[in-house]
């Protein structure tokens, strides 16, 4: 087997983190069209500022909730815009994101929860809610179930806030 290496076009700092670079998207380029978002049918510009913004924002509100460093906060939820935009805000003070797939059972559910020690969970829809509200008798650790969107089915085929990366001009 043959093995090729090229230097590193970057430096990864001491203090550097996966959720830096949304900062430093922020800092450098403000308005940079960084993702669209499907609202309403109309795919619509999100520039570095306002996802930074909202990082921030969801951030200061887990804090609120009394999320510590350390703690373990799950999202239940299938791929969607606020998926990343959670998980950044969960990683920038300085918790541990747990993924749970929205297609799982009840006991799935429960046995993530209970195994990671989540003290708050992120459920898509008021179903996911649910099934989390009938389970957390047995969840002594978590504290709060927040709603990522209550108004959306899991099966639904039409989500409000589909993601895809910018088309660059020709």
């Amino acid at each position: 087997m043959h093995e090729f290496s090229v230097p590193a076009s970057f430096t990864v700092e001491d203090n550097d983190n996966v959720v830096s670079s949304v900062f430093e998207h922020e800092r450098d380029d403000p308005d940079h069209v960084i993702v669209q978002r499907l609202i309403n049918g109309t795919w619509t510009d999100v520039t570095s500022a306002q996802v930074a913004a909202q990082v921030r924002s969801t951030a200061l509100g887990l804090i609120t909730e009394g999320v510590q460093p350390g703690d373990r906060v799950a999202i239940l939820s299938a791929t969607r815009y606020e998926w990343p935009i959670i998980d950044f805000a969960i990683l920038s003070i300085g918790a541990v994101t747990v993924p749970i797939y929205e297609t799982s059972s009840a006991e799935q559910i429960s046995f993530v929860l209970s195994d990671s020690g989540a003290v708050a969970v992120f459920a898509e829809t008021d179903e996911h809610a649910d099934k989390i509200e009938e389970l957390k008798g047995d969840l002594p650790e978590l504290r709060k179930i927040l709603r990522i969107d209550a108004s959306v089915r899991p099966h639904s085929r039409s989500w409000p806030t589909q993601a895809r990366p910018p088309t660059r001009p020709s």
